[in-house]
């Protein structure tokens, strides 16, 4: 196996925590959002529910949990919910609680209406207030004429299918079909207090649905509705039968009937429940059969609300037109993820205006209305600078956790470790979780390398999703930072097991920074919103304002190209002059409009104009809250205005109710009490209007009041405004403090995007800082933050540039110090490690005497850089100087110890000093593990993996396997891709080809695009073929890499790698000659580096296809160094073919104790390939028996190429 690590001395650091989760079945339940958990029934079939006290589902009829004792409480039959041991009836719904009564949770929710029941249900009637829906088709007659009897059942199966879905999904119970009607009922055999509510959403999907199953099969069917709120008799626990009667029922039916095609219409009752969230608008009294006074009745509209009127805006809103079939498939989309239990990413795009965030509202409201579990995040990215870092993540954190932007610290902590509490059962995790989500919201928790940030914020959201499905939802996307976009990627890459929707909504301008966003998700949706048609912009218009001149919405219509947010700022425009006054939830013109119906060309020409007739003062403050920021607290516009904020409060207010702003009311949002801008476009066109000597002045005053309120996880938006306070007016009297303070912002924002793991964004913030520092202290603190982020963002070239200045000016202030551990900091780039050693070594010569530990850092690492190139005496010499100094001094820290430590080893082992190179392996393995770095732990993982390998090539796999885990778990893709590679290798070196493939397969994915890793994992990939029986195109895939290793800059181990492949491929392609020269240059380039062990057996098992003792026996005496139980082995084998070519009379104990070596070691592929050495150089000492297990295993692993290596030896053919 040929030992890899990454370029870099130490590799990202990888949490410490759990594994990540099986696959053992989740216990059923839902989490409300008081944070209650309520268990859910078991689908039909499945005899099993969760223990309240330790989740563990268990079979129907325990009474006892089987994990931790616990009694289970009696389930009710008629509503499935907990009850007392010794309760007789429910105390939910009053039924009879038999002595059969079957355990259950010590919370259940109620049973699923929709499932049948085959148990004898206790019966009994009683009056409820119920909801019930009845719902029919039109147009499906005219469908069903001549079509054949299995289509038309077909069609009307999905009809059913689609009005039970819905009725579930909302928390009702079907009760029966009459034809292609359905009736549904709400309020038994539990009611809750907005079943008319749930039963008027239902209806609406219902209508919604069965339209698109209409176009779906290209014919006009609709579906009418009608639902009624009242008293009814209900059968409480009826199976098959009735469960609601009485007039109200009929009443509902005959309403349904009085309905037009496509529409709903609700009673008196029902409207006065759902008035507050779904708009209605009256209609008729309609004479219903049955009835002596004509019944009142409303026709439902749409859902403007969550659930019970909660974030209902105070203006009307517009109908939502034109984007159904986007909403279905957003709807389709977020079930799909709950069903399947896998991320799933949304990308909504279009230009400003188009109705990206109303399809999310849309989603939303249709959401809250359901009783399934979802977990609603949403964030915006703010439009300082290049962004923020990780802003919008922090503020979906905040509101899971119930964090406002005014808590405190105390309060934050508290607040998040009673979230992790509830959500991380395990203690160690949490321990590990905490401080990292503590890092991102700003409360100085752990800061740390970016993917273990990913992996710790990662299993958050995992945590989130056991409790039902989570929607994350990123609006502005194009604003985002790129350590955000990584994340989200990570995200869908890693929780693969998570179910969890992505939803992000930008602009086209992010194809200009990530033209292939989403690509790379196997479960992404990409949904472009076109431009409405003048049809739906019409209608929209005439859904939200009545009395509009038709010469008006002609010129409306035509001007808004297809914007739908054009026509709505022209009806805000037209109301905030007067000319529109607010009825209900639509306007009507007051009078004839006149010329006020003149309207701008283009939507910032509009908006321009709505800004310009406010007053002065509301107009003002729309500029200062532009500056403050999409959304702003009543403190960051009263700064920037000058006022006080009981002045400022008023004109907040007037702004809402005018609709140019918006107040966050939710109390689930971390901005909660916040204003924001309804539309960002908005906010731009009023910024666009200061001029800038306003705009300097103006920044100056946000960023002077975000100073004093000290949070660091502001310092980006305070940098971008300091920023721009110098950018407005350059040459200003002040300009230089002004660029001192932005200077000093960005570089405290560059450190703390490093500490969130978001080094390009830290390598960002760095390069503006640098081009406002002049003084050289300043200039080199931020050309060091520079180097650190480049190296960390895999900039090279970037990172070199910069770090070649950070030296001459530290040279020039004379700090070798930080200039030395600056150096070291970065290791090795790559192919510029020689660069990277002369700058360790001059930089170690001018070090003081007593900064010990400095110069034992760059000792080590320059040692490590000579034994890559092979250059063994000085590796040794450096890192045993390395190993003096360390031990001169009391080192605490024991990653230094671990560093200097495992240079030595990695030294020794390439050197050949195999034994002592496993003695540091072993200190270095155990102070990884006593440091509780999981980073330090997969290296020396790595490390110990190919020091085991030359003694225990299994015990070695299993290293390079639990290495390539923990990096897994946090989603290190580089490293794991490394620690796969070598997976690949060590498998097939076993005869494992089927792990090796998958383990190479997945390496080759993660590394895609990755130039440094092309070439290793080509040799990988030309083994592994020419070990399953395609020599051929394994040499034609060496053949196109040949030239490369030719450069200077290639390392010694790519060449003896390269060589050791090159001589396995030719061997099996019966080219032993070929396969003897390409072992022995590698052995002659490196006789005991990573991969000598390797070639000298390939030198072995071509030396005795050629019968050429010279040769094995030069391969034996050339590698004395390498050591361990597997080269014995090769040695026995080696010395048993060079006695038989001699003809001495012990080849054949020798031969015959090799063989049984190898198979007593269980190393069959091994076995096998020293069977054909042996067949080939002592045949007549080869017992039967051996050459039959050969033959078996590589039957059994495909192993093509040797096994026609042992026919032709056992033909006596070379």
């Amino acid at each position: 196996m040929t030992f890899r690590l990454s370029s870099q001395q130490r590799p990202p650091t990888v949490p410490a925590g759990p594994a990540p989760r099986t696959g053992r079945a989740r216990p059923r339940v839902r989490v409300d959002r008081a944070g209650r958990v309520h268990a859910l029934p078991s689908p039909q079939g499945e005899a099993a529910m969760a223990c309240a006290a330790c989740g563990v589902v268990n079979d129907v009829g325990r009474k006892f949990c089987k994990e931790c004792g616990a009694r289970l409480a009696l389930a009710c039959p008629a509503c499935g919910s907990a009850n007392a041991p010794d309760d007789k009836f429910c105390g939910e719904c009053g039924s009879v609680l038999t002595s059969s009564t079957a355990p259950a949770t010590a919370a259940a929710a109620p049973r699923d209406p929709t499932v049948t029941r085959t148990d004898t249900d206790s019966s009994a009637t009683e009056r409820r207030l119920v909801s019930v829906l009845f719902v029919d088709l039109v147009g499906f007659t005219s469908y069903s004429e001549g079509r054949d009897a299995e289509e038309v059942r077909a069609m009307l199966t999905r009809y059913f299918d689609a009005a039970s879905d819905a009725v579930a999904r909302h928390g009702g119970r079907v009760e029966k079909f009459i034809g292609d009607a359905v009736m549904a009922v709400w309020g038994t055999p539990v009611a809750h207090e907005d079943d008319a509510e749930r039963a008027v959403r239902s209806a609406l999907e219902i209508v919604d649905r069965v339209r698109a199953l209409g176009a779906s099969v290209g014919t006009p069917i609709d579906a009418r509705a009608g639902v009624l709120t009242g008293e009814a008799v209900a059968v409480v626990g009826a199976v098959d039968q009735g469960i609601v009667t009485g007039d109200l029922v009929n009443t509902a039916s005959r309403l349904q009937s009085a309905a037009e095609p496509g529409t709903v219409l609700v009673g008196d009752r029902t409207y006065r429940s759902v008035g507050e969230s779904i708009a209605c608008v009256p209609v008729e009294p309609l004479s219903l059969k049955g009835k002596a006074e004509p019944v009142r009745a409303w026709r439902a509209v749409r859902v403007i609300s969550e659930m019970r009127g909660s974030n209902r805006g105070a203006a009307p809103e517009p109908p939502f037109r034109g984007r159904d079939e986007e909403l279905r498939l957003a709807k389709e989309l977020l079930h799909a993820t709950g069903r399947e239990g896998r991320p799933r990413l949304l990308h909504v795009t279009g230009v400003a205006g188009i109705g990206k965030s109303r399809l999310v509202w849309e989603l939303q409201k249709y959401l809250d209305g359901l009783t399934e579990t979802f977990l609603w995040h949403q964030g915006r990215c703010p439009s300082y600078g290049d962004g923020v870092t990780f802003w919008a993540l922090a503020e979906m954190v905040r509101s899971r956790a119930r964090i406002a932007d005014t808590d405190d610290d105390a309060t934050a902590r508290a607040n998040l470790a009673e979230t992790l509490a509830w959500l991380v059962p395990d203690e160690e995790e949490r321990r590990w979780i905490e401080p990292r989500l503590q890092q991102l919201i700003g409360l100085d928790g752990a800061a740390g390398d970016r993917d273990e940030m990913f992996g710790a914020w990662r299993r958050f959201f995992e945590h989130v999703a056991d409790q039902g499905t989570v929607v994350l939802v990123f609006e502005d996307l194009h604003w985002a930072d790129a350590g955000l976009l990584d994340f989200v990627e990570s995200l869908l890459e890693w929780s693969r097991s998570s179910p969890i929707l992505v939803l992000t909504l930008a602009r086209p301008e992010l194809a200009d920074r990530r033209a292939a966003w989403g690509s790379g998700v196997r479960t992404s949706t990409t949904l472009h919103l076109d431009r409405l048609a003048d049809g739906e912009i019409e209608a929209m218009v005439e859904g939200y304002v009545d009395g509009l001149p038709a010469e008006g919405m002609r010129r409306l219509v035509a001007r808004a190209e297809g914007v739908p947010m054009y026509a709505v700022e022209t009806v805000r425009m037209l109301a905030s002059r007067g000319v529109l006054e607010q009825t209900g939830e639509s306007y009507v013109a007051v009078g004839d409009l006149g010329d006020e119906i003149d309207i701008p060309e283009t939507l910032h020409a509009l908006v321009a104009a709505r800004l310009d007739g406010l007053p002065d003062e509301e107009r003002a403050l729309v500029q200062d809250a532009a500056v403050a920021g999409h959304s702003f607290t009543v403190g960051a516009v009263s700064a920037v205005s000058g006022r006080a904020t009981s002045e400022v409060e008023p004109l907040l207010r007037n702004l809402v109710r005018k609709e140019v702003l918006d107040q966050d009311v939710d109390p689930r949002s971390a901005e909660r009490g916040q204003y924001r801008f309804v539309q960002a476009v908005i906010q731009e066109v009023s910024y666009s209007t200061l001029s800038k000597a306003a705009r300097r002045a103006k920044h100056v005053a946000v960023a002077r009041w975000l100073e004093g309120i000290g949070d660091e996880e502001l310092s980006g938006v305070v940098a971008s405004h300091w920023l721009e306070a110098y950018r407005a007016e350059p040459g200003a009297a002040d300009a230089e403090e002004i660029a001192g303070r932005a200077s000093a912002w960005l570089l405290r924002a560059s450190e703390r995007a490093s500490s969130l793991g978001a080094p390009e964004q830290a390598l960002a913030y760095a390069e503006q800082a640098l081009t406002l520092v002049s003084d050289a202290e300043e200039r080199v603190k931020v050309l060091d933050r520079a180097v650190r982020s480049a190296f960390a963002a895999g900039e090279v070239e970037t990172c070199l540039g910069h770090l070649r200045a950070a030296c001459a000016d530290y040279q020039a202030l004379g700090r070798p110090v930080d200039e030395a551990l600056l150096v070291y900091s970065v290791g090795s780039l790559g192919s510029n490690t020689f660069e990277i050693t002369d700058l360790l070594l001059d930089v170690e010569r001018r070090l003081p005497e007593d900064a010990v530990v400095e110069r034992a850092l760059c000792l080590a690492s320059v040692g490590a850089g000579h034994a890559h190139a092979a250059e063994h005496a000085q590796a040794l010499e450096y890192s045993e100087r390395a190993l003096v100094l360390v031990q001169s001094v009391d080192v605490e820290d024991d990653l230094v110890l671990r560093d200097v430590l495992s240079g030595r080893a990695f030294a020794l082992h390439m050197a050949g000093r195999h034994l002592e190179s496993q003695l540091y392996e072993e200190a270095t393995l155990e102070l990884a593990r006593r440091s509780g770095s999981a980073a330090s732990l997969a290296r020396a993982l790595m490390q110990h993996g190919v020091a085991t390998n030359e003694d225990d090539p299994k015990a070695a796999l299993a290293a390079m396997l639990e290495s390539a885990r923990l990096l897994r778990v946090a989603g290190i893709r580089q490293g794991e891709a490394l620690a796969l590679s070598n997976v690949a290798e060590g498998a097939a070196d076993l005869g494992e080809f089927d792990t090796a493939e998958e383990a190479l397969a997945q390496s080759e994915a993660l590394s895609s695009g990755v130039v440094d890793e092309a070439e290793g994992l080509a040799l990988s990939r030309a083994m592994l073929l020419a070990q399953r029986g395609d020599p051929p195109g394994a040499l034609r895939l060496l053949a196109e890499i040949e030239a490369h290793r030719a450069e200077p800059s290639i390392l010694v181990m790519m060449r003896t790698w390269y060589s050791r492949v090159l001589g396995l491929c030719r061997y099996l392609a019966g080219d032993a000659a070929g396969a003897r020269d390409a072992a022995a240059e590698s052995l002659a380039l490196d006789p005991s580096g990573g991969n000598a062990s390797s070639s000298l057996w390939v030198a072995v098992q071509a030396g005795a296809a050629l019968r050429d003792a010279v040769s094995i026996r030069a391969a034996l005496d050339a590698t004395p160094g390498l050591r361990g139980a597997w080269v014995h082995l090769v040695r026995s084998s080696g010395r048993a073919a060079v006695a038989a070519v001699e003809g001495r009379a012990d080849a054949g104990a020798l031969t015959g104790a090799a063989l049984d070596a190898w198979s007593a070691a269980e190393l069959h592929l091994d076995h096998a390939n020293a069977v054909i050495c042996a067949l080939h150089t002592a045949p007549d000492d080869v017992a039967p028996s051996h050459v039959a297990q050969a033959r078996d295993f590589l039957a059994a692993i495909r192993a093509v190429a040797l096994l026609r290596l042992l026919d032709a030896a056992q033909a006596g053919r070379a």
